[in-house]
């Protein structure tokens, strides 16, 4: 489950003092399905929500939802795309601490396809591959790097993770 990862590391590079303090952030796999058909091929689906908690956070919040959104446009489209998706798709909830910090707990439901050949060479053997999502045709495309800015002051810099150019497992 790579988006899982991904994540994870796409908030602690935007906001700092999370990956100087790891404790404060939790981010784990719920609701999780396996979705495959009886098709002639192993492929598959992930489903699953991704939780992530992010403990006595004092920055501004847009530290956190802005890079977030940057990901979701390229590692959930549809969540953006879809008018049902928009309207439930992420999800948050805040839980003030004190006048400065706060709990803040995000839900980001996704997908991760699994393609499941057998090796030519090895009939026995199977071969996994994890495509990315297809890209929004007629979108800008992305720049890697990213910085935001509320005024004079930055808030965060983060690059987009994107899947390792091989994502292939052999079974």
């Amino acid at each position: 489950m790579w988006k899982l990862q991904s994540l994870r590391t796409l908030i602690e590079a935007a906001v700092p003092d999370l990956k100087a303090n790891p404790e404060n952030i939790e981010v784990v796999a719920t609701s999780g399905r396996a979705v495959g058909t009886m098709a002639k091929s192993l492929s598959f689906e992930y489903a699953y929500t991704i939780e992530v908690a992010v403990l006595d956070f004092t920055g501004h919040t847009d530290a956190l939802f802005v890079p977030l959104m940057a990901w979701l446009r390229v590692h959930q489209p549809e969540l953006l795309l879809n008018p049902t998706s928009q309207a439930s798709g992420l999800q948050f909830r805040v839980e003030l601490l004190n006048t400065a910090g706060a709990d803040i707990g995000i839900l980001v439901p996704v997908t991760e396809r699994v393609i499941v050949t057998a090796d030519p060479n090895h009939p026995t053997r199977l071969i996994c591959d994890h495509p990315a999502e297809p890209q929004v045709i007629g979108t800008n495309r992305l720049p890697e790097h990213w910085e935001l800015w509320l005024k004079d002051q930055l808030l965060a810099t983060w690059d987009i993770p994107t899947p390792p150019e091989e994502a292939r497992f052999v079974l």
